[in-house]
Order: C-alpha cells, then sequence, then structure tokens
C-alpha cells in the first residue's frame, strides 16, 4: 500500500499497547483495545493507521478493517472532535428519539456522521444506547444525556469546545 501519510503510537500509547498484549493469550485478542488507542490518538482509523497496526500485529489489514466495518465505535471516515450518538431505539423513538436526530441533522446543517462545518460535532444514529431510563438521550462523546428534547439537544451540543 503506498501512502504519503504514517501514524505511529506516540511514547505512552506504545507503551499502553504493550502493556495491552500483557493481558491476553493472543496478539489478535488485544485488536479492539488497540483499535480504540489508535482512534483516540488519531480522530478515525484510515488505511495509513490500519497499515500501521497491521504490522504492528502481525494482523492481515482485512482482518482489521473487518472489525472496524462490524463495531459502529469505529470510525473509517474523518469524523467530528466530539461524536453525538443519539438513540432511536423503540424506548427513546416513543419519546421523539427519531424526531430529536432528525432535528440535529438540520439544525447543524450535517449528515450522518459528517463533520459539521467547524469540525466540532459528528452526529451518529444509534439503535440502542442501553439507557432507556433516559428516554430519548444521546452519548455525547463517552457522557449519557438524558430526557431531551430538540431544544435541549441544542443547547446541549452547542455548548461544546
Amino acid at each position: 500500500m503506498s501512502t504519503t501519510e504514517t501514524f505511529e503510537f506516540n511514547k505512552d500509547n506504545l507503551a499502553t499497547y504493550k502493556e495491552y498484549l500483557t493481558r491476553y493469550d493472543d496478539v489478535e485478542s488485544a485488536l479492539l483495545p488497540v483499535l480504540h488507542l489508535a482512534q483516540e490518538q488519531n480522530g478515525w482509523l484510515p488505511d495509513h493507521v490500519v497499515s500501521y497496526i497491521s504490522l504492528l500485529m502481525s494482523i492481515p489489514e482485512i482482518k482489521i478493517k473487518e472489525v472496524i466495518s462490524f463495531y459502529d465505535m469505529f470510525y473509517d471516515v474523518p469524523v467530528g472532535r466530539n461524536i453525538v450518538q443519539v438513540c432511536t431505539n423503540i424506548s427513546c423513538s416513543m419519546f421523539g428519539g427519531r424526531e430529536i436526530y432528525q432535528g440535529l441533522l438540520k439544525h447543524f446543517d450535517t449528515g450522518y456522521l459528517t463533520p459539521t462545518r467547524d469540525g466540532r460535532i459528528s452526529l451518529q444514529k444509534m439503535e440502542c444506547l442501553g439507557a432507556c431510563e433516559l428516554a430519548p438521550c444521546m452519548r455525547v462523546n463517552d457522557d449519557f444525556v438524558g430526557n431531551l428534547d430538540l431544544t435541549s439537544a441544542i443547547q446541549k451540543l452547542e455548548e461544546l469546545p
């Protein structure tokens, strides 16, 4: 694969990677936490990051791409600084979750996972966040926000850096 972009774990993440390897019987078992680590450092998982992980872990690139495409927590496209996942499953939808998602797309003039013009936000429709007691809810990065309406959801997202 020919690419002009390169990626390497920084010193701290390389140490974390090595520590992950001690936790598992085989290297492939460490792939999920390693992908999280790489995505945290780079923001998303483009081909040059996949190539680096492939060489580092001796796992074929295609296997890594299969994992990335299977899980909706990994991104193979550029995303905004803040990932906003809006639940649209039955509990949240009954309380307006789908309308909130559509309203946020319109308000921020963006599409699914497409970063806003200022690069602050990417919106992601989710089937379930496992927080039905907060319906309707969204996850902003790692924080759950619940009992929303469109106005409160917009207000919360407007406060993001």
